[in-house]
């Protein structure tokens, strides 16, 4: 399908954060919406943000629309529904979790919606649950072209994502690369838009360009943290791995279905390899694994560390924002291809997964859907066509990155590039909804790292594939009944979400009544016993003192077998131990502003470096501060006493200055 709801749903989704859990006048959050209305058939349209999507809904505080920009515009939209469909839409609010509240309304029998939204990345659970109806019988009712196929078969009326960028696109600080002299003919810069619209960006030239940032940063010191150095590329793996599978015409699992075994992705893999083994990639890994580190590419590159990085487009504002204080800016360019392909082939493609989703519920009438399929594709096609009349003079609003398109060398250049390209993309990668992306990752990992002794990729595929096509099996197979499946996990939470557990070494823990500080409760099974949490603290030595993160874990099973966890951090200290803890104040910390509340002030992780007790464990958590000569009313410096007791009452202080200003 080729219609593009980017606007629209991130509106959606940014005004549902504010307004989470409200429903409109007009809605119908319990989901039973009578059939007829004022002579109009009724298709309700669920979605986690319906309240900011229908036009009627009205902020419960201040009484004023939610929908603004847009709202006349979506009104039009529903009057052309209503005079060429005969339907009244009902917009529904989802009460909880999609996940949830759809497998709830299916098993009861009663679908919340006719048609119904699923946000980014739970399409493989919902998938998994097979609560959606398939709509293969239904194609002739579709105007546009459907959704490629999951699992064999047209689950979706619409995934978006066409005509827009990757989710992590491949930035670059423009400053740091006009700073490189070896990237300079005849005293220019050659930036990689120039490579790009001379079909020269290809992964040899951009290993090239990064081998000569690295060249030129390698004894750098970063603007910020100057203990920390400039690096050509730090990013997560995982997203420049899935772009250069799909620049090089593959993909995890694409159009065609899987392609973890094609030459295009073997190839992407042993690139990145590459790129890995010469340092010119640099990713942070959780210990002794290939798994990255959530988001830990984007301080850095922020803080001026990295000139490359691929980074979630929701970050861009951020990073713009940050580069643009030490009077630097974003660069983008489309990742290069791989240098046997030509910059024409149509095989040269960006990323792109399926973003939020679109669907019909299983139980919603035969007679019904092809009339709910029509509804949907009337109403956001009407919708987008109206919004691109109103924006159709504004080129520079369709970019949708705050990249520095006014730079006075490349800022055209790079607009038009952006425009061109994601004119050409489409959704094309769903590992994300058939739950394949991460294993793919960890096989491709682990080979590209040698985690374990990995051997190549392209021997390990053949080894741990299996893994992969197994899930995909077995959810091909529930998909082919009409049983939906229960596959939410309970959820364990505790009663005090700031309590800590502390013991002196040679504690029995097995005497320990762990469940009473703790609930359990299941989407289906609601609150459940107690009793029925199982606590492992296997992994704690209670005879070594120390912080065991994650080592007492809670399960629970629900009446269908799902299993949920929780991992809870134990200290085990020495109460005869007395030295003194460690207590090292950062060489720079942060200003107070004036009428700060100080009470809100995180003392140990805004002025604290290390705080640890003799056995090494952190205890940054349990600095305090003596702010009895602090006046935060008035401009000035003023002397803090800093201090930290250890688990065995052992202190240590430390005195401050502090600026108020």
């Amino acid at each position: 399908m080729k219609k593009k709801m980017i606007k629209i749903l991130a509106l959606a989704i940014s005004t549902c954060m504010i307004f989470t859990g409200c429903s409109s006048g007009k809605s119908d959050p319990e989901g039973k919406g009578t059939d007829k209305k004022d002579g109009l058939t009724v298709i309700r349209i669920g979605s986690h943000a319906a309240s900011a999507m229908d036009p009627d809904y009205k902020d419960p505080v201040t009484g004023e629309y939610s929908m603004q920009e847009d709202r006349e515009l979506a009104l039009a939209a529903e009057q052309k529904v209503k005079d060429e469909l005969g339907v009244d839409i009902e917009w529904v609010q989802y009460p909880g979790d999609t996940t949830e509240v759809l497998l709830q309304s299916v098993i009861a029998g009663d679908p919340i919606a006719d048609v119904v939204n699923l946000y980014t990345n739970s399409q493989g659970k919902i998938l998994g649950q097979n609560v959606l109806q398939p709509l293969d019988n239904y194609l002739d009712s579709f105007t546009n072209e459907p959704p490629a196929p999951i699992y064999g078969k047209h689950y979706f009326i619409d995934v978006s994502g066409d005509k827009s960028h990757p989710l992590s696109p491949l930035f670059y600080n423009i400053n740091y690369i006009e700073q490189v002299d070896a990237l300079k003919v005849n005293g220019k810069t050659v930036y990689p838009t120039d490579l790009y619209k001379e079909g020269k960006w290809t992964w040899s030239t951009f290993e090239d360009y990064l081998s000569k940032i690295e060249t030129h940063f390698a004894n750098s010191q970063a603007p910020e943290r100057p203990e920390k150095r400039i690096d050509a590329f730090r990013t997560n793996y995982t997203d420049t791995l899935i772009q250069a599978v799909h620049s090089a015409g593959g993909s995890v699992y694409g159009n065609e279905g899987l392609g973890i075994e094609s030459q295009q992705t073997k190839d992407a893999v042993a690139f990145i390899k590459r790129l890995v083994d010469k340092k010119l990639l640099v990713s942070e890994l959780s210990p002794n694994t290939s798994s990255p580190m959530y988001a830990a590419e984007a301080e850095p590159f922020e803080k001026g560390e990295s000139v490359f990085v691929n980074l979630e487009d929701w970050r861009a504002d951020s990073a713009s924002q940050k580069l643009n204080e030490r009077g630097e800016s974003l660069g983008f360019v489309p990742f290069p291809r791989p240098d046997s392909m030509a910059f024409d082939d149509p095989n040269y493609r960006q990323v792109r997964t399926g973003g939020e989703s679109w669907g019909i519920l299983r139980g919603v009438s035969e007679e019904k859907i092809p009339l709910a399929i029509k509804t949907y594709e009337m109403y956001f096609s009407e919708l987008e066509r109206l919004q691109q009349e109103v924006n159709s003079d504004n080129e520079a609003s369709k970019v949708k990155l705050k990249i520095d398109i006014y730079h006075d060398v490349i800022g055209e250049d790079m607009k038009q590039i952006y425009l061109d390209s994601i004119e050409k993309t489409e959704v094309n990668e769903f590992s994300n909804m058939t739950n394949s992306y991460w294993p793919f990752m960890s096989i491709a990992g682990d080979s590209i790292y040698g985690i374990d002794g990995s051997p190549s990729y392209e021997t390990a595929i053949q080894s741990r594939k299996h893994e992969i096509t197994d899930k995909i099996a077995e959810t091909e197979k529930l998909l082919n009944t009409t049983e939906a499946k229960d596959n939410i996990a309970p959820v364990i939470k505790p009663v005090d979400e700031t309590k800590q557990y502390q013991f002196q070494v040679g504690t029995d823990l097995s005497t320990i009544n762990w469940s009473e500080d703790y609930t359990v409760s299941d989407n289906m099974d609601k609150e459940m016993e107690k009793s029925s949490i199982q606590f492992d603290m296997s992994a704690i030595d209670v005879n070594k003192a120390g912080l065991y993160k994650g080592g007492l874990i809670a399960t629970a099973k629900d009446s269908v077998g799902n299993e949920g966890k929780l991992k809870i951090d134990v200290v085990i200290f020495d109460p005869n131990n007395k030295v003194a803890p460690t207590l090292t104040v950062k060489p720079e910390f942060r200003k107070i502003a004036v009428d700060e509340d100080t009470s809100a002030i995180n003392w140990g992780n805004d002025f604290v470096d290390v705080a640890q007790d003799a056995s090494g464990i952190d205890i940054k958590n349990k600095v305090t501060a003596d702010l009895s000569e602090l006046d935060t009313t008035t401009a000035g410096t003023y002397k803090v006493i800093l201090k930290v007791v250890d688990f065995a009452g052992n202190e240590t202080t430390k005195e401050i200055s502090v600026v108020v200003e």
